[in-house]
């Protein structure tokens, strides 16, 4: 399976025949994890719903892999032809679907199996319960061989529709109707985005029109690995923009060339991860995009180049984009980039970026070099500036010797990671992160990562100043799920039973069979001796045979936060007004809208509205802010086009729609009598549609005044 050792590998891999030179670990004290006060429960068990699961292969590819399993010996170039994720990438997807205000859950399956609709039944019953209705919604999409999928309200009609997409195959795009139905309007839309491997998706309004957009993060064929192994972009595809024209059944167009977001030459790495975001907070949705170093030595390593970066590509506002990723300093970044989650983690007001990668344990199993640091998971920080800093650039021949935060903030090394959220999963106002993930190719599977839960130790922990800290607790690891079994690709967090606490749903393409091996790596981290499975064992240089670990179909968890600690949070959903108000600018779900809040004696929690960013899924658009043991605290929209709105006394408890409000507190050209007429005529509209009560506007109406009368005081 593995060479470990406390010295340097030394061989020949791959067609490439590049050099090994994986260095072994130095022996230091294990860094101690912590225990917030809160614990999770897996409620996918057996007798419910959730737990019948299975992620369906695809075929004929996985009888490659099984053919392989029963010969006596393979090469190198064996696992090369291999196809890519065999078990196929299974999504998730945190929505309500049915306006109940409970959060239901999707979850994409494979040709052989349907996908599901897992319906929260907690509003009819009163009880945490879930029913798959998949097939009666239309939603189950039979014989469609599914990956990710990402969800918006794409005609403002008041529901989430599904973007579902395709392994060599077209995407489907399914309209919610509002009736508890969904209506595949693939053709009719030209949403279906050609037969490339569609692997991660996300929406939002780029044009600043108010409707939203689509982009999509494509792969390779994956019928080989050879996108991976070689150097070379011969194998990957382009990703894609599809523009929203509108109607209530609306039609796409495919703008991915003319918006200046992708070229017909795909990138050098193949794309695991996008997100639509305003990453500047100057009301534009921008594009982040995540790509794969792959089985390529880095540069520095005299190997085939750096080519797995992210990517950011900076909207103008009105939909057209300029690749900005060696002006923000990210080329000093290179790894393997699988998903995304954004916050303002060092609370400098900024939106960093936290991008799971291929850890640092993984590696020296596929031969290649790698020093410590390399390819942790970790958090890229927005400076004042718009440039970003990495705790660990990996261009550093020794990141963990030679990087701004070498420790990265107290971890020392990271597991895997394909899926991540951001969330306040203690309630204590700091941002924290979740991921999971495991690597199922080639010679094993990795089995490093038992649910990784990241603390954030809060603004008095910073390093330098400037850089987080982080604490593992292991509150995942103990929940019954197994995570450390289970090869996680979907992740998603939302708050299911509306208790106030962030959640988590993780869909696995595969379980390991088998007894797992230590692999006796010792970083000073919390994550040493991690374990792996051996499905083959070297018996020679680019050699192996089989061994008797294997895998079997994927699982469904659901990870409830019970809580623990007594810390209070406040929930909010943003509402778009689009349609609804004159001058409003953004679509019904928000999507785009940076949400601030500020509990009182805390700092504030910054939450952009994304409607995809973790790999293949997507986290509820209701976003759960902590606030300690505060009661009060104050919220802050930034709206897409730069409205900014705020409500001031948000008790703790409480659950919030904020409503778009075109009519900026900070617009210095607006007279007070002028700024009051516009907030009262908005919110007097929105009462009439019954898009909020009386009394919400007028509590909105007061803060908004406020505010105004704040930010206009002399200086």
């Amino acid at each position: 399976m593995k060479t470990r050792t406390n010295s340097c590998l030394l061989g020949t891999i791959t067609l490439l025949a590049v050099l090994i030179s994986a260095c072994g670990s130095a022996q230091k004290k294990p860094a101690d994890s912590v225990n917030a006060g809160i614990t999770f429960r897996n409620i996918a068990v057996a007798g419910t719903t959730l737990a019948a699961y299975r992620r369906c292969v695809t075929e004929p590819e996985h009888q490659k892999r099984v053919h392989n399993k029963k010969r006596l010996f393979i090469t190198m170039n064996d696992f090369t032809d291999e196809p890519m994720h065999d078990r196929g990438i299974p999504g998730v997807v945190i929505f309500d679907y049915n306006n109940d205000g409970y959060q239901d859950i999707f979850v994409s399956n494979g040709p052989c199996r349907p996908s599901s609709l897992y319906e929260n039944m907690m509003g009819t019953t009163g009880k945490l319960e879930f029913r798959d209705v998949a097939a009666q919604a239309g939603l189950a999409l039979p014989g469609f061989n599914a990956n990710g999928a990402c969800a918006g309200d794409i005609n403002n009609s008041g529901y989430e529709s599904v973007y579902v997409l395709g392994r060599n195959g077209p995407n489907h795009l399914l309209l919610n109707e509002g009736n508890g139905h969904f209506k595949d309007i693939t053709q009719a839309s030209g949403a279906e985005a050609g037969v490339h491997s569609h692997i991660s998706c996300t929406m939002g309004d780029f044009s600043g029109n108010g409707r939203l957009d689509i982009a999509i993060a494509n792969s390779s064929d994956m019928k080989t690995a050879k996108a991976i192994m070689k150097n070379t972009a011969d194998y990957n595809q382009p990703n894609q923009l599809l523009e929203n024209m509108g109607g209530n059944a609306p039609r796409f167009r495919d703008v991915s060339v003319s918006s200046g977001f992708a070229t017909t030459t795909p990138l050098p790495g193949q794309t695991w991860a996008i997100a639509a975001v305003d990453l500047f907070q100057n009301g534009c949705t921008d594009i982040v995009a995540g790509t794969d170093q792959g089985a390529v030595p880095m540069t520095k390593y005299g190997g085939g180049g750096d080519r797995g970066f992210i990517r950011v590509y900076k909207n103008d506002c009105h939909g057209r984009f300029t690749d900005v990723t060696r002006q923000l300093g990210l080329m000093s970044s290179p790894g393997a980039w699988m998903g995304f989650a954004f916050g303002n983690f060092n609370f400098n007001g900024r939106i960093s970026i936290f991008g799971t990668n291929f850890g640092d344990f993984l590696l020296p199993m596929y031969g290649l070099p790698q020093n410590l640091g390399d390819l942790s998971s970790r958090w890229i920080l927005q400076r004042a500036n718009g440039t970003f800093a990495d705790p660990r650039s990996s261009t550093f021949k020794y990141p963990a010797k030679s990087g701004a935060d070498p420790s990265l903030g107290g971890l020392h090394a990271t597991p895997f990671g394909w899926g991540v959220a951001a969330l306040d999963y203690d309630n204590d106002g700091y941002t924290d992160i979740a991921y999971a993930g495991s690597m199922d190719g080639m010679n094993g599977a990795d089995a490093d990562n038992p649910g990784t839960l990241l603390r954030n130790n809060g603004p008095k922990k910073l390093i330098k100043g400037f850089y987080p800290s982080f604490s593992y607790d292991p509150a995942l690891a103990n929940d019954g799920a197994d995570d450390r079994r289970r090869i996680i690709t979907g992740v998603a967090a939302g708050d299911l039973d509306n208790d106030g606490h962030a959640d988590l749903v993780t869909a696995a393409q595969g379980v390991m069979v088998g007894k797992l091996t230590e692999d006796h790596q010792h970083f000073g981290s919390p994550f040493d001796n991690s374990q792996y499975l051996a499905e083959y064992t070297s018996v020679g240089v680019m050699s192996y045979k089989p061994a008797p670990g294997n895998t079997t179909d994927g699982t469904l968890a659901v990870e409830m936060n019970k809580g623990g600690n007594g810390n209070n949070s406040v929930a909010v959903r943003t509402l778009g007004a689009v349609g609804l108000v004159p001058g409003a600018k953004a679509n019904r779900d928000g999507v785009g809208a940076v949400v601030g809040f500020t509990p009182a004696g805390l700092p504030t929690e910054i939450d952009p509205v994304v409607a995809g960013s973790s790999y293949a899924s997507q986290n509820s658009l209701v976003q759960t802010f902590g606030m300690g043991k505060s009661r009060t605290g104050t919220l802050e929209v930034l709206w897409p086009g730069g409205v900014r709105n705020k409500l001031f006394d948000v008790q703790a408890g409480e659950r919030i729609t904020f409503p778009e409000i075109p009519c900026s507190y900070t617009d210095k050209s607006m007279s007070v009598r002028a700024y009051t007429s516009c907030v009262r005529g908005s919110l007097d509209a929105l009462v009439r549609k019954g898009k909020v009560s009386g009394s919400t506007a007028a509590r909105f109406t007061s803060s908004a005044l406020k505010a105004f009368n704040e930010a206009h005081q002399p200086d």
